[in-house]
């Protein structure tokens, strides 16, 4: 009796893992980690080899935001959920200077009332790029300065090391969920009844959001595919808002062409378009690439003098 219900523990045990892993790679995480791991292949040797080297902490660090959506974290999930899309069509252009000042034009402007969820029809992602690259460049020039000619010292950088990954990771996260046109649209889960659809696109009711950027890539779409299209030395961006705003205005213009191909062949039933496989691979490389850069530049922008501070008030 004794043995067999030591089984019965030990396969409730198997069971609870096999659960958990379930649900962390039905996450669609596949495409991310792909962009991390090609992000980090293609960085300058003169980065910090801590940063070149974390090719398993990346690939998992870029998924964190997407844990932060359980329903024990219905509060934390209201506060950076906003930062996985943004509705670019009907977003004021230019984007304001900050997030204060984003929710406070769309105000002026009658976009969002005083209930619940307002700003959710809109997405902050430029925004979540913006705050974790500017987080990402003063960890950086703070590891920069940090000295280890004492055991304390030498932890103490090593633990900043930690902080750096982690904050970099989540920063991929937005910038790559940008380069997924749907994320970047008003379209994000179906065809907007807003919007004529004469064309017949997927609806809301089938929604071909997780069908492309979860079973399609998973299935169809190698690393491979994606570093072949990611080469050269990375840009050095300036503005970190403005940088977003252009690189999330050029995925939107992608994102009808999904919905052409999902009518053609429905995503995620094996009869997709044989041309949205290289058309995926290269909107997964675009996210690569410019993570590439923003990484790249946070790291650069830290060797800098220290800019003065100055608060933003008018765009």
């Amino acid at each position: 009796m004794i043995i067999y219900m030591k089984k019965l523990i030990v396969l409730a045990i198997a069971a609870m893992i096999c659960g958990i892993a379930n649900v962390v790679y039905a996450w669609g995480g596949k495409g991310h980690q792909m962009q991390a791991r090609v992000a980090l292949a293609n960085l300058p040797s003169d980065m910090p080899a801590f940063f070149g080297k974390a090719d398993e902490e990346m690939a998992m660090l870029i998924s964190e935001p997407d844990h932060w959506r359980t329903a024990e974290e219905p509060d934390l999930d209201e506060v950076t959920g906003v930062n996985h899309t943004f509705r670019w069509e009907i977003a004021p252009k230019p984007l304001p200077a900050n997030r204060h000042l984003f929710i406070i034009e769309l105000a002026k402007q009658g976009k969002i009332e005083a209930r619940n969820n307002g700003v959710r029809e809109y997405g902050t992602a430029p925004y979540g790029i913006q705050e974790w690259a500017e987080m990402l460049t003063g960890a950086f020039r703070r590891w920069r300065a940090m000295k280890e000619t004492t055991p304390a010292g030498i932890t103490r950088k090593r633990m900043q090391e930690k902080s750096i990954l982690f904050i970099a990771g989540v920063l991929g996260h937005w910038i790559t969920d940008m380069s997924n046109p749907i994320h970047a649209s008003i379209h994000v889960h179906g065809w907007h009844p807003s919007v004529p659809n004469p064309n017949g696109y997927a609806g809301p009711n089938d929604d071909p959001h997780g069908r492309y950027e979860g079973k399609y890539v998973d299935r169809v779409i190698e690393q491979g595919d994606v570093a072949a299209l990611v080469n050269g030395r990375p840009r050095i961006i300036g503005d970190w808002l403005n940088e977003a705003e252009t690189y999330i205005a050029a995925t939107n213009s992608h994102v009808e062409q999904i919905y052409a191909w999902d009518k053609l062949g429905r995503f995620g039933d094996g009869h997709e378009p044989k041309e949205a496989k290289p058309f995926t691979a290269e909107r997964l490389a675009d996210g690569a690439r410019e993570l590439r850069d923003y990484w790249y530049t946070a790291w650069v922008k830290s060797g800098e003098p220290m800019p003065a501070k100055k608060r933003k008030t008018e765009n």
